[in-house]
């Protein structure tokens, strides 16, 4: 049933718009259960798993991982999870200090507690992905990431080993410099969220900010770039 005042101000907005609207009643539905439905574990390699909880656990993975995805980004499904996760295999994250910018369901930090990172922090602009990182924490056994709501400005100004950074194309560009200055020389940064044609934009830009490329990977029309801070 529609409210008549929602009518009346819903029409308010469109017609001096020249718009219209439609509706349609749509049947009450288990919708967890159509979201149980849907939701597939993913593996990567013998590396990592990543289920629901209501999926038995991996045996035949090194790290099996439990995620309640509500409505924060990050279930490994994504390309971009997938291969940042997949990257996360061939670096040293023992005793190192990690930065996972753009948290969504905080995967990529629970990951990299797993996998022996000593100091995490975590930040994601939606209140709905750092309390989904906290319920996530909670369900994989995992606590002492630092968790922050807001943009980088939020975020203590730090220097990291290794900083993940799995957001979008506009993002990236205006905050490789930044990055830059919050990362030790020598130090990682994984960069995903990039589609294929705007490969030539990232490149010049994290160029232009420092960066080292050291490996570019690309799956599903997605790219993930392994940059380093030079030595020097």
């Amino acid at each position: 049933e529609v409210n008549d005042q929602f009518t009346g101000d819903l029409q308010a907005i469109l017609v001096p718009l020249n718009l219209e609207s439609s509706r349609e009643f749509i049947p009450g539905q288990n919708w967890n259960a159509q979201w149980e439905a849907a939701f597939h574990p993913v593996q990567v390699d013998q590396f990592v798993g990543v289920r629901a909880e209501f999926h038995p656990p991996f045996t035949d993975v090194a790290y099996d991982l439990v995620i309640h995805p509500r409505m924060a980004f990050g279930t490994g499904h994504h390309a971009t999870t997938f291969l940042v996760m997949a990257q996360m295999e061939a670096l040293e994250f023992a005793d190192k200090s990690v930065f996972d910018y753009g948290c969504g369901t905080g995967i990529l930090a629970i990951l990299a507690h797993k996998l022996g990172a000593s100091v995490i922090d975590a930040v994601d602009i939606e209140p709905a992905a750092t309390e989904n990182t906290l319920v996530n924490m909670q369900t994989n056994n995992v606590s002492g990431i630092q968790l922050y709501t807001g943009t980088l400005d939020v975020v203590p100004l730090t220097s990291y080993d290794i900083i993940l950074a799995n957001i979008n194309r506009n993002v990236i560009l205006a905050s490789l410099e930044a990055l830059y200055a919050r990362i030790k020389p020598g130090g990682d940064l994984l960069v995903s969220g990039i589609l294929e044609q705007d490969r030539e934009k990232i490149l010049a830009a994290a160029t232009n900010s420092g960066w080292k490329l050291r490996q570019l990977e690309q799956k599903d029309g997605w790219l993930m770039f392994y940059y380093q801070r030079p030595l020097g």
